[in-house]
């Protein structure tokens, strides 16, 4: 009878249960658990177990650098960040409503850190993510264009909730990604989120993508529905460097 009942389990998909059956069953018997309350405990352990399951898939297909949540974030250290605007984001109102979230400053302040957190905080209430460095994007356009695979590129970049750019303006686009780019915003505006993270200005894209006309229209349609986050904090990285010692400090007059 166990094993018809495991194997019938199992053929719906439940072999979380299956496999937990005897401590299920033995703990019933021990404690004199009602029947509602037994199968209160059987769905529940296996709904838990899928959402647990269903999760740890998306942060995998996520591809995020490392995790880091907002607890993880010093807010402290970057006063210039506005925490009411960072809570709004983390409720992820913005990925339902297809905004945007621009998160600009110099190398070291965050900006990456709070972009994969923002991203967690998705993923955990069920978006569907996915991070890419601007290196990346370049080299998989390339990718693309030599397997003839252009247009399902597009389509993969256009399917997420939420897409992460990190690192624009570190090196210039060439006029093919910049332009492969250019259709994945065009595909996504007002439906599909995105958080970019930026070292530079706005007024510095168009050297970034080599051509001020269509950076202007990137903006346009990035910046219609966003919220931008001008980080102009101190670099952490400098911060633990100098609590270790090993960044000099200023010389001193004499």
């Amino acid at each position: 009878m166990k094993s018809i009942l495991e194997e019938r389990l199992k053929e719906l998909n439940w072999s979380h249960t299956a496999s937990q059956l005897d401590d299920l069953v033995e703990n019933a018997s021990t404690h004199n658990v009602s029947y509602f309350d037994f199968l209160h405990t059987v769905v529940s352990g296996e709904w838990e177990h899928r959402e647990s399951t269903e999760l740890n898939r998306r942060v995998q297909r996520a591809k995020l650098p490392y995790t880091k949540t907002i607890h993880d974030f010093d807010l402290a250290f970057q006063p210039s960040l506005n925490e009411q605007r960072v809570n709004e984001t983390l409720t992820c109102r913005y990925i339902a409503n297809g905004e945007n979230r621009l998160l600009l400053g110099p190398p070291g302040v965050g900006k990456t850190h709070l972009a994969i957190a923002f991203a967690l905080e998705a993923i955990t209430q069920g978006y569907s993510v996915l991070f890419l460095t601007a290196a990346d994007l370049v080299a998989e356009c390339h990718k693309a264009e030599a397997k003839g695979t252009v247009p399902r590129l597009i389509k993969k970049w256009t399917r997420p909730d939420l897409i992460v750019l990190d690192e624009v303006g570190y090196f210039p686009f060439d006029e093919f990604s910049a332009n492969i780019f250019f259709q994945v915003i065009s595909k996504r505006y007002e439906h599909g989120a995105m958080i970019l993270t930026s070292n530079k200005s706005f007024i510095e894209w168009g050297k970034v993508f080599g051509d001020d006309v269509l950076a202007t229209a990137i903006l346009d349609r990035l910046l219609h529905h966003s919220v931008t986050f001008n980080i102009k904090g101190d670099s952490y990285r400098l911060k633990e460097k100098k609590k270790a010692g090993i960044y000099p400090a200023a010389p001193t007059a004499d």
